[in-house]
């Protein structure tokens, strides 16, 4: 009798103990809660000021009239523009703001945006024509690739191909483009693709004669024309005529005798 009320009592104890034990724990992850909540309260808080100094700074930054409605950002479909110098690409963060009461716009001085200057270039004047499929075809990607490579244009910069001054490949003397956005030519996509046209262009000055590197661009262009069986364009993708041809070579030789001019004219003042 005495052995059954010894086990229940270790029973009850044991019971006991457990029930302590649960108690602790839970107690325990209730204070590591608390803990985490304040440390998550403190962070916000944080923020919440990081916030509101931003804001504040934005709202200095803006003028009366551009803090009085919301900014708009139109995204549009990029068109290829490989007369340019590539430029890297970036989006434009749209700037909500809340409008401001006249006491506060009259409180805070407006700074007049400063008018970002245009990126400079390098080049003076642009040579181009257009190699234009016949109406409702298009020229397959191996035929291209082929033409390509008879007229001794590699693939280089901005994933396109060029032709580069004898004995190096750092400088391009003209280029060659897909018609299609984003204009690029990649090597490994020839056998699936087909395009309209490709784009033929080169930039004055250059590292040759202008009028040497027009002829070259002329020449190759009509030989991938006849490569291809397409026609020959000008940049607006019209049939070039001779006359439109001859005016571009006498467009390039007055060009050739202004830097000509304009460089005597630098020897001259450098002597003086």
């Amino acid at each position: 009798m005495s052995e059954i009320i010894i086990l229940i009592i270790v029973i009850l104890i044991a019971f006991a103990a457990a029930s302590w034990y649960a108690h602790h724990k839970s107690q325990q992850r209730a204070s590591e809660f608390e803990r985490e909540l304040d440390l998550h309260n403190d962070e916000d808080e944080e923020f919440k000021e990081r916030f509101d100094a931003l804001f504040e700074q934005e709202l200095h930054e803006q003028s009366p009239s551009s803090t009085s409605s919301f900014s708009e950002t139109e995204s549009s479909e990029i068109d290829i523009d490989l007369f340019d110098e590539p430029l890297a690409l970036t989006e434009e963060d749209n700037v909500v703001s809340e409008p401001l009461s006249q006491t506060e716009q009259q409180e805070k001085p407006a700074k007049k945006a400063k008018p970002e200057p245009a990126p400079a270039q390098d080049w003076d004047m642009v040579i181009a024509f257009t190699v234009m499929a016949e109406s409702s075809t298009m020229f397959s990607g191996k035929a291209v690739k082929a033409a390509l490579e008879a007229q001794d244009l590699h693939f280089g910069d901005m994933q396109i191909y060029h032709r580069f001054t004898q004995g190096s490949r750092k400088q391009s003397l003209f280029s060659v483009a897909n018609i299609i956005d984003p204009g690029t030519l990649l090597p490994d996509k020839f056998v699936s693709m087909s395009t309209p046209g490709l784009l033929i262009f080169a930039r004055l000055p250059a590292p040759v004669n202008g009028l040497a590197l027009f002829d070259d661009l002329l020449d190759t262009a009509r030989n991938m024309t006849q490569s291809l069986g397409g026609i020959l364009c000008d940049e607006t993708r019209q049939p070039v005529s001779e006359d439109a041809v001859e005016a571009m070579r006498t467009k390039i030789f007055e060009y050739q005798m202004s830097v000509q001019a304009e460089s005597d004219h630098l020897s001259n003042d450098y002597f003086n």
